[in-house]
Order: structure tokens, then C-alpha cells, then sequence
């Protein structure tokens, strides 16, 4: 009586593990994919560049560079 359900358990296991290692996690982004480009760093230095020649206050200057990041080129 024992060796079946040792058997049952077993199989059970093989069973449970096996749908455990195809389930996918999503993968987490790797540093160089959180980095921003280079094109977009110097736009967004730029943009910094520009707040700081206009003298525009800290507290809009974030404001102001994301406008000027979104702003279309002319």
C-alpha cells in the first residue's frame, strides 16, 4: 500500500515542477535598456542648457525641459 502512493507522489511532484518551469516571468529590464539614448541625453542636456540661459526657477525648470523634450522640432 505504501509504494503506491509514494508513487503518486512522486509523479505528482514531476508533475507540479514541470508546469512550474514553463510558467515565464516577465524578465526585468537589463541596465543598458533603462538607460536613456545618447540623441536623448544631449536633447535633455540641451533642454537643461536652455533653462538655465532663460533663468527659469527651479520649480519650473522640470517642467520646462520635459516641454522642450515633447516639443516638435522646427
Amino acid at each position: 500500500m505504501l509504494r503506491p502512493i509514494a508513487l503518486f507522489t512522486v509523479a505528482t511532484l514531476s508533475l507540479a515542477f514541470a508546469v512550474m518551469a514553463g510558467v515565464q516571468t516577465p524578465m526585468k529590464p537589463t541596465a543598458p535598456q533603462k538607460m536613456t539614448s545618447p540623441e536623448l541625453a544631449q536633447k535633455m542636456r540641451d533642454c537643461e542648457q536652455q533653462a538655465a540661459q532663460n533663468n527659469i526657477k527651479m520649480d519650473e525648470r522640470a517642467k520646462y525641459v520635459m516641454d522642450c523634450m515633447t516639443a516638435k522640432p522646427k
